[in-house]
């Protein structure tokens, strides 16, 4: 014969002090009393819920991750020139993460056009430039920073603006001279 036992509802708070709460409590005469295990509990564990993640990125708590290099280029100096000088100097390989400043004149690459090249002359407010530049091409190391090689080490793009409002937006093909003091943020790499 099956004997009739207590349930309790999931809703209603549990109290281990009540015995009207005990799920082992059994209706009956029985002298034996059995021991059930407790349902287990439905659902994610408590705490489990909306824990933030860390991109490695953001966490670099164990100070190995990339430290960003800023180049501060003097007034009449070419940018790109100056820039990859620096990576050859020291060896590096690097994408440019921003710029700031003031340029005279720039070099651009026209894809749309029969004139391969546009100078455009300024002074213009930089507004990006974007790049990588990988330090290990032989081709790269012996080549001149004449326009017609500059593809050999990596397009860079660039965007400025005069100060008629005039927006211009490119690959940087030649040179690209400075006004004033421009500031250039790199992230330096290793090559895998």
């Amino acid at each position: 014969m099956v004997e009739p036992r207590t349930i309790i509802p999931l809703s209603s708070p549990f109290s281990p002090s009540s015995d009207d709460n005990n799920s082992n409590t059994i209706i009956g005469s029985s002298s034996h009393q059995k021991s059930q295990p407790l349902k287990k509990a439905r659902g994610r564990p408590l705490g489990s819920k909306n824990k933030l993640i860390l991109p490695t990125m953001i966490n670099q708590a164990n100070g190995n991750g990339p430290k960003p290099i800023y180049i501060n280029i003097p007034n009449n100096s070419d940018l790109i020139e100056t820039v990859v000088q620096f990576a050859r100097r020291y060896q590096v390989n690097f994408s440019v993460v921003s710029a700031s400043g003031t340029i005279s004149c720039a070099t651009l690459h026209q894809t749309h056009s029969q004139i391969p090249t546009f100078i455009a002359h300024g002074p213009f407010t930089l507004v990006s430039l974007s790049g990588t530049y990988i330090n290990n091409n032989p081709l790269v190391a012996t080549s001149s920073l004449s326009s017609s090689n500059l593809n050999l080490r990596g397009p860079f793009s660039i965007s400025f603006t005069s100060s008629s409002d005039q927006s211009f937006a490119g690959i940087v093909a030649g040179k690209v001279m400075t006004a004033n003091k421009v500031t250039v943020v790199i992230l330096p790499f290793q090559q895998l």
